[in-house]
C-alpha cells in the first residue's frame, strides 16, 4: 500500500456484493476509488465477500451436485442402467471450490480492469474521511461506505464452535459425510442443507421454532415444501423448541428440544448441528462512535433510500444495513449509493418486498410483495390465481411437475402486490413478475404476454390468467 495513493474520492469497507459493485460503478463514474478487504479468500470474505467465496455460490454449487444424486437415484425412470455407483461428498466440494475460485479471481479481474486500488486489511473508520488500516496506516476519503455484511448468529446454549456446532461456512467444505445432522433455522439457509445433505444419504432433522417452515413465505408455499421434504426423506420439527446440546464422548452431540408449549423433552443424537438462524451485523469494530453512525437493533447500520447514514459522506450498503440480507439487494443498495456520491440522482430504494426472495433447495421457492395471509392482515380487496406446474407441458415432460405459481392481485388497481412460485425453476420464473411489479403492471398484462412454449414460464402466465377465470389449461 507504501506505493498508493493514499487520498480517494471514495474508500470502501469490505469488498462483498454491496462493496464490489459500488466500487466499481463509482469507478466507471470517474471517482478515484479504493476497496479495503481483510481476508484473502481463504477465511471468510475475500474479494466477492462470504457471497463468492463461502455463500450463494459455493452453495449453489453443491446443491447442483444434490440434484443430479437425486436425478440419478431415479435413473430407471430415464431407462439409463448402472451398477455399484457412488456418490462423494468431498469431490463435490472440491468443485465448488474451483468454482468459487474461478469467480472470484474474476472480481480481481474487475478490481485491475476499473482501477480500483485494493487494500488488503482491516480498515476502521477515524473520522467522517479517514479509515484507519490494520491500526498503522491510513487512507483518506471524501466518502466513505461500509459494506461489512454479517456474520451467523449463536444461540444460546447452541455456541458455535466450528466443529460440532456449525454454520454454512464449515457444512460449505465438510468432506466426511456425518452419518446424521440436525439443522437449526429452517429458512432458506437450513432448507437448501437439509436438502444437499439428505441427497448424500445423510439423516436429517430440520428444527423450526416458528409453526412452519419457510416461515416468511406464503402459507401454501410452506406446506407445499413441507410435504416435498418428507417425500425426500426429510425430518421435520416446525414449532419446536431447542433446549441445548451435549456433546459425548464419542464425538456426537445429543441434541433436545421439545414440540408445541407443553410438549415433552425429546433429543436428537447426531454428528453435527448446523445453525442457520439468521445473522448479526459485522459492525462492531468498524468505528461507527468514533464518528457517531446511528444503528439499530443489534448493530445494523441506518441508512436512507440513497444508502446514506446520517452522517454526511458516510454511507452503508449491503448485509449490515439489516434491509434485507441478500446479495442482490447489497448490489444495488451498492449502485444507488455510488451514484449518489458521483452526483447523480438514482431511484432511492424503499420498497424492499419489491426485492425478490429465493430458496434453491428442490423444489425451488420464489417470491416478492406480499404472501395471502399479509392481505388477509392488511384488509386488502384482494383476487388469487393459481395453478399447478403440471399446467406447463414442459414440467411433466422433464419429469418434475411438482408445486404450483400464486399470484396475488389489488382488485381496486388490477395490480400485482404478490407472486409465489415453488417448483422446477422457479428461481429464474420470479424475475418476469419483478419486471412487471416495477412497471407497475397488472395481472391482465401478466396473462396476455405471449410465452413461449413449451417452457416452465406458461405457469406464470396460466396463473394470472386464473385470476379471472381464464387459464386455459386449468
Amino acid at each position: 500500500m507504501s506505493n498508493s495513493p493514499t487520498v480517494f474520492d471514495l474508500v470502501v469497507i469490505g469488498a462483498g456484493p454491496g462493496g464490489y459493485h459500488a466500487a466499481i460503478r463509482a469507478a466507471q463514474l470517474g471517482l478515484s476509488v479504493a476497496i479495503v478487504e481483510k481476508d484473502d479468500g481463504t477465511g471468510i470474505g475475500g474479494l466477492g465477500g462470504v457471497c463468492l467465496n463461502w455463500g450463494c455460490i459455493p452453495s449453489k454449487s453443491l446443491l447442483k451436485n444434490a440434484e443430479l444424486v437425486n436425478e440419478m437415484k431415479h435413473a430407471s425412470d430415464w431407462g439409463i442402467e448402472f451398477d455399484n455407483v457412488r456418490f462423494d461428498m468431498s469431490k463435490a466440494v472440491d468443485r465448488s471450490r474451483r468454482v468459487s475460485n474461478t469467480l472470484t479471481r474474476g472480481i480481481g479481474y474487475l478490481m485491475r480492469k476499473n482501477n480500483i486500488t485494493v487494500i488488503n486489511g482491516t480498515g476502521r473508520l477515524m473520522s467522517s474521511s479517514r479509515v484507519q488500516i490494520d491500526g498503522d496506516e491510513w487512507v483518506t476519503a471524501q466518502n466513505i461506505i461500509i459494506a461489512t455484511g454479517a456474520r451467523a448468529r449463536s444461540l444460546p446454549g447452541l455456541e458455535i464452535d466450528g466443529e460440532s456446532i456449525i454454520t454454512s461456512r464449515e457444512a460449505l467444505e465438510l468432506r466426511e459425510q456425518p452419518k446424521a445432522i440436525a439443522i437449526v433455522g429452517a429458512s432458506a439457509i437450513g432448507c437448501e442443507f437439509a436438502y444437499y445433505f439428505n441427497a448424500y444419504g445423510v439423516e436429517v432433522m430440520l428444527f423450526e421454532l416458528l409453526p412452519r417452515i419457510v416461515p416468511k413465505e406464503d402459507e401454501e408455499v410452506s406446506a407445499e415444501l413441507e410435504r416435498q421434504f418428507k417425500r425426500q426423506g426429510i425430518k421435520i420439527n416446525a414449532g419446536s423448541m431447542v433446549k441445548g446440546v451435549e456433546k459425548n464422548d464419542d464425538g456426537s452431540v445429543t441434541l433436545s428440544y421439545t414440540v408445541g408449549e407443553d410438549g415433552e423433552t425429546q433429543t436428537f443424537t447426531c454428528d453435527k448441528v448446523l445453525l442457520g438462524v439468521g445473522v448479526q451485523p459485522n459492525s462492531d469494530d468498524v468505528g461507527l462512535t468514533n464518528v457517531g453512525v446511528e444503528t439499530y437493533g443489534p448493530g445494523f447500520i441506518e441508512v436512507d433510500g440513497h444508502m446514506r447514514t446520517n452522517v454526511t459522506g458516510v454511507y452503508g450498503v449491503g448485509d449490515v444495513t439489516g434491509k434485507l440480507p441478500l446479495a442482490h439487494v447489497a448490489f444495488d443498495q451498492g449502485i444507488v449509493a455510488a451514484e449518489t456520491i458521483a452526483g447523480h440522482d438514482p431511484e432511492p430504494i424503499e420498497d424492499y418486498l419489491a426485492m425478490p426472495r429465493c430458496t434453491y433447495c428442490h423444489p425451488q421457492i420464489a417470491s416478492l410483495g406480499i404472501t395471502e395471509g399479509e392481505a388477509k392482515d392488511q384488509g386488502l380487496d384482494y383476487s388469487v390465481g393459481k395453478v399447478p406446474f403440471q399446467v406447463a407441458g414442459k414440467s411433466v415432460a422433464v419429469g418434475d411437475p411438482s408445486g404450483f405459481a400464486k399470484i396475488i392481485v389489488d382488485n381496486e388497481t388490477g395490480e400485482v402486490v404478490g407472486a409465489h412460485i415453488i417448483g422446477s425453476e422457479a428461481t429464474e420464473l420470479i424475475a418476469e413478475v419483478g419486471m412487471l411489479r416495477y412497471l407497475e403492471g397488472t395481472s391482465e398484462e401478466l396473462h396476455r404476454v405471449t410465452h413461449s412454449h413449451p417452457t416452465m414460464s406458461e405457469v406464470v402466465k396460466e396463473a394470472a390468467a386464473t385470476v379471472t377465470g381464464e387459464a386455459i389449461h386449468f
